[in-house]
């Protein structure tokens, strides 16, 4: 696989840590493998007049990029400079990504009996209803294997739950994204600079054009049956008779469901333009500087629509399910808007002696989002910076963050399986500290650190207010964050050997805050060797002690249900690896 994507790994909750699952490793396993190489999704043919788009897992992740830059300074006087920079870029991003569990949540990640037993407790029990629909005499459901061609049926228990140590069945997304782009990008300024006697000032004033267009395909996103194990087996699911002979496949090679997120067809373009000052003034051991910029972005977004009767399939296709899912139907939505407006900020800086200095800022800046909702945040800073000879240099900065009017799609946090949409204010008070100590010449210890409180503020769930998550941490944010870095000095300028201990607080999944992913640490370990003066060779061992980091996931299904011993899905960290290089100046 090439730069492979895999989102979401399976995991067991006991005892309130994050443990593996039996044949599939917590920090290096990966459902990904030879049986997602390529796989022909059904699609509406407006998107793709074959009626079939490929998801490549075998490719993964591609970019490209081709870019023009042209930059001129020209001084004018001793004391003014003009400047003009243009870029043109142009690039794409194709995008092939495995999500297991995504639209399913927690729910889909069960046993194989309860994947071929109908009811509420089958993440397939729509399709087995449409199987028993097309196969009437269908006497039980079963699984085959694609790669072996190996058949189980529901009544082979013993079987199914010795399935690769674990018993475990999932539902795997698959998300084909390809976005095509170009931006041209525009700054034309002066600078000013005078010195007096006792101050001097630094002027900058310019335009800025930007115009951007990004266009997206992210049709025919779909999802299969697999299993729970380190390069996965995709399934078909059966009908069979009393003999477990199959009658019908309800699966299409796997594929039991298409168009899972939308048409997913769409296109974006702005045309901005920006008008700024920035002036820096400096008298004695005072600094001040601030700064404007005015915006105003005219935006266009093409929505690309869905037919209100799914196109059905192509012939050849098999399987029960015989309409693509949501279905682009060849037509958009226009929305324009021009939005405007300013950002700003001012900071002062104080030296009272030369090793003691304090400081403060002031800032509040935009996000124009196309035709969406301006997003704006608000920074308030003020610290101090000191420094003792050779032993001691540090600041300490209290900070204030306020991050208004955030719209994203998110996990509901009363039924976390369900994606739902998300608007929030949120507001950030904390303290950043950033220490480097060296008591002896050949060592040193650097310490950076972030102790916050972080919280939701007029949150809203599709519209609605919600006063009872009022004041709850946001998701997937740590309180505690910080890296001490030990340094020591090889003698006779040989290198150095370092070390790196990084901790993550612990994290929620969702604005209910019900349940939280333990924090955890990770420790490293360097050296550098500097060989010749020109040579140099760097080994690394990240994660020494193999620790098992979430970033994200739920060890849930619903706010109000009670944490047991189970299995989720979450996004972890990589275990031990190790790394070198070797540099070499010319």
């Amino acid at each position: 696989m090439e730069n492979a994507h895999y989102a979401d790994q399976p995991y067991r909750f006991t005892n309130g840590k994050p443990l593996g699952i039996p044949s599939l490793d917590t920090q290096f396993g990966n459902v990904g493998g030879d049986a997602f190489s390529n796989i022909a999704v059904p699609v509406s043919t407006a998107a793709h007049p074959s009626g079939f788009r490929d998801f490549r897992y075998r490719d993964g992740v591609k970019a490209k990029t081709a870019q023009i830059r042209l930059d001129i300074d020209k001084p004018v006087s001793d004391s003014i400079d003009l400047f003009a920079k243009a870029r043109y870029l142009k690039y794409s991003y194709d995008f092939n990504g495995l999500f297991p569990g995504s639209g399913t949540g927690n729910a889909g990640l069960t046993s194989a009996v309860n994947y071929l037993t109908p009811g509420a407790s089958s993440p397939i029990d729509s399709l087995l209803t449409a199987g028993r629909a097309a196969f009437p005499t269908t006497v039980r459901f079963g699984i085959k294997n694609l790669r072996t061609g190996v058949l189980l049926g529901a009544n082979q228990t013993a079987e199914l739950n010795a399935l690769n140590g674990n018993g475990f069945l999932q539902r795997t997304t698959l998300n084909h994204d390809y976005l095509d782009g170009r931006d041209f990008g525009l700054n034309v300024g002066g600078r000013w600079e005078y010195q007096g006697d006792s101050f001097k000032n630094s002027l900058t004033a310019g335009v800025m054009y930007y115009n951007t267009k990004r266009s997206q395909d992210q049709s025919a996103t779909a999802s299969v049956v697999n299993d729970v194990r380190t390069n996965s087996d995709i399934y078909d699911v059966v009908a069979l008779d009393a003999n477990n002979k199959v009658i019908g496949t309800l699966s299409d090679n796997g594929l039991v469901s298409y168009g899972d997120w939308g048409g997913g067809i769409r296109e974006r373009k702005d045309s901005s333009i920006s008008l700024y000052v920035n002036d820096e003034f400096a008298i004695g051991d005072l600094r001040i500087d601030g700064g404007v910029r005015w915006e105003s972005d005219d935006a266009t977004f093409r929505d690309g629509q869905t037919a209100a009767v799914n196109q059905p399939v192509q012939p050849g296709v098999g399987g029960v399910i015989r309409n693509v899912g949501s279905t682009f139907n060849g037509t958009y939505i226009t929305t324009r808007r021009t939005q405007k407006k300013a950002a700003y900020t001012v900071g002062v800086n104080y030296l009272f002696t030369p090793n003691f200095a304090v400081y403060a800022r002031y800032a509040n800046g935009f996000q124009t989002n196309n035709t969406d909702p301006i997003t704006t945040i608000e920074l308030y800073e003020a610290g101090v910076r000191y420094q003792y000879g050779r032993i001691f240099n540090g600041s300490v900065t209290l900070f204030r963050t306020n991050f208004r009017n955030q719209n994203y799609n998110f996990a509901d946090p009363v039924n976390p399986a369900v994606q739902t949409n998300i608007n929030a204010d949120l507001r950030t008070n904390g303290v950043e500290v950033d220490l480097n100590v060296r008591p002896i010449d050949w060592f040193a210890i650097d310490f950076q650190g972030v102790f916050q409180d972080p919280k939701l503020v007029n949150l809203a769930i599709n519209g609605a207010n919600q006063a009872g998550f009022e004041g709850n941490r946001p998701e997937r944010t740590p309180a505690k964050l910080f890296t001490i870095t030990p340094t020591a000095k090889l003698p006779n300028g040989l290198g150095e050997i370092y070390g790196r201990y990084k901790y993550i607080g612990r994290i929620f999944a969702d604005a209910g805050n019900g349940v939280a992913l333990p924090s955890y640490g990770v420790t490293s370990l360097g050296v550098n060797f500097n060989v010749t003066d020109r040579l140099q060779l760097n080994f690394n061992v990240d994660n020494l002690f193999d620790v098992v980091g979430l970033t994200e996931g739920n060890p849930r299904q619903g706010q109000t249900q009670a944490v047991t011993d189970g299995y989720f899905y979450a996004r972890g960290i990589v275990g031990r690896t190790y790394g070198g290089s070797i540099t070499m100046k010319f």
